[in-house]
Order: structure tokens, then C-alpha cells, then sequence
């Protein structure tokens, strides 16, 4: 598991993640809670998790710690979230 202390949002990510069909709590609520994580391309991070709703997402991070002092460990730039099938 993958400790998210934060997300950063922006308009884009805002507006992307509808396109999905996700909101921005369903994003925070699998981030903050259970979830598996997987190391992606590019340093990305992966996370994989049920909502409360039953919605299984998957939702692709950024780390964006590479200077502690503006941002601190565990602070992620939400790049993409959609749901999967559940199987």
C-alpha cells in the first residue's frame, strides 16, 4: 500500500477524471483508504481500490515530492482515474 498524503488538484485533473465518469471523492476515498499499488511507466504510481459504492478504480499518480520542502513525502498529481470491470 502506497501512503497518499495528499493529491494535488487542478482544473485539468478536475475535468479529466469526469470524462471517466469519476469524482473527486471517489478518487480521495480509494487513495485514503485500502488499495494496491503497482510501480507504473515513468515513476508513476498505480493504485487499485473499491469505493464504499462498489466501484473498483484505478487511478494513476504522479509523485511530486522531488522537493521535500515545497511539497513533502506522500504528495501525488493525479493524472488519470476510470473504473474497471469487476470480475
Amino acid at each position: 500500500m502506497v501512503v497518499v498524503r495528499g493529491l494535488i488538484w487542478d482544473k485539468w485533473n478536475k475535468e479529466h477524471i469526469t470524462i471517466h465518469s469519476v469524482t473527486k471523492d471517489e478518487v480521495e476515498e480509494v487513495c485514503h483508504g485500502k488499495h494496491q499499488a503497482i510501480l507504473s511507466y515513468r515513476g508513476r504510481i498505480q493504485l487499485t481500490g473499491m469505493t464504499k459504492g462498489g466501484r473498483k478504480l484505478t487511478i494513476i499518480l504522479s509523485p511530486e515530492d522531488r522537493d521535500l520542502k515545497v511539497y513533502g513525502y506522500g504528495i501525488y498529481y493525479l493524472l488519470t482515474a476510470f473504473e474497471e470491470e469487476v470480475k
